[in-house]
């Protein structure tokens, strides 16, 4: 049996999973957290020290492996395998992750920005009766993947899909729909920084604070996705990440906006939902990654 190593590099964590190349689960890490590292060199080598020991985990050989999908913010270079200036991971400016992580583990690495493998990973286990499904990852930034019939859509560079980085009013489109968003409210208006999870336990307790701060985000999310479905007109849009996990806090908000913006909406059945796989799905994409480059070459 052949297998496939995903690392899903997210803005604070990563973990890595392993899965057959019929994309069966075989094992997961848990995560660890970047901050606990000093430097680029440190990460990496927890990264490969992670990897190593859950291959060790499951007793399998790396000749059979048939390579390691990597998964991380964007804006990145995924046929050169090197990660750009990417504002949600400056630990890895303008970084040759594969060729370092080739070299370290002995296993042919290939890099993918991570909102286009969970919108991927999301199509292959969940939407695959749909043409065009969107996946959004809502956390440290704001990433937009495109699945159009069964293929990633990333452009003719490799990099399309940066919609988080495009302006607004407010500046930057993820300044406003991120976690920082939730921590500077909080900040505003309970003096002190918090946490969404704490935020959302409030809300649940019907804090109308709380139910500020999220109506805010929901309202933010909602213009934002209004422009993407305006120009993409996606049967299904599904929301992962780290904040999706609120997605009862600003899913009102969020619609209100989008049935004022986007005629297509209040026209056909699109569907908006919550990611019940999360990280599962950017691992799977990875994975399918893997398989269909090794199955070109």
């Amino acid at each position: 049996m052949k297998y496939i190593v995903s690392v899903d590099i997210g803005g604070t964590t990563f973990n890595s999973g392993i899965f057959t190349d019929s994309l069966n689960q075989v094992a997961i890490s848990e995560k660890d957290k970047i901050r606990f590292y000093k430097s680029k060199n440190e990460v990496v080598n927890a990264i490969v020290r992670q990897v190593n020991n859950l291959i060790d985990s499951v007793n399998i050989s790396k000749t059979d492996i048939l390579g390691l999908g990597v998964g991380a913010p964007g804006p990145l270079d995924p046929k050169k395998g090197i990660i750009l200036d990417t504002p949600n991971l400056r630990i890895f400016k303008n970084y040759h992750i594969t060729y370092d992580l080739t070299k370290k583990l002995r296993i042919d690495t290939f890099i993918e920005n991570d909102a286009n493998l969970f919108a991927l990973g999301e199509w292959l286990l969940s939407y695959k009766k749909n043409d065009v499904v969107l996946g959004i990852t809502l956390g440290t930034g704001l990433g937009f993947g495109l699945v159009v019939n069964g293929q990633s859509f990333t452009g003719g560079n490799g990099m399309a899909m940066e919609y988080g980085l495009s302006p607004f009013k407010w500046g930057m489109a993820e300044e406003n729909v991120c976690i920082e968003f939730i921590r500077n409210r909080s900040r505003d208006l309970f003096g002190r920084r918090l946490s969404p999870v704490k935020i959302e336990k409030l809300w649940y307790d019907g804090d109308d604070k709380a139910k500020i701060i999220y109506t805010e985000f929901g309202e933010n999310l909602g213009v934002v996705l209004s422009h993407v479905i305006n120009m993409i007109d996606p049967q299904v849009i599904v929301i992962g990440g780290g904040l999706s996990k609120a997605f009862n806090s600003f899913k009102k908000s969020m619609f209100k906006q989008i049935k004022i913006y986007s005629p297509t909406y209040n026209v056909n059945q699109i569907i908006i939902e919550r990611s019940k796989l999360r990280e599962l799905s950017t691992m799977v994409g990875a994975c399918q990654m893997v398989k269909e480059i090794k199955e070109r070459t």
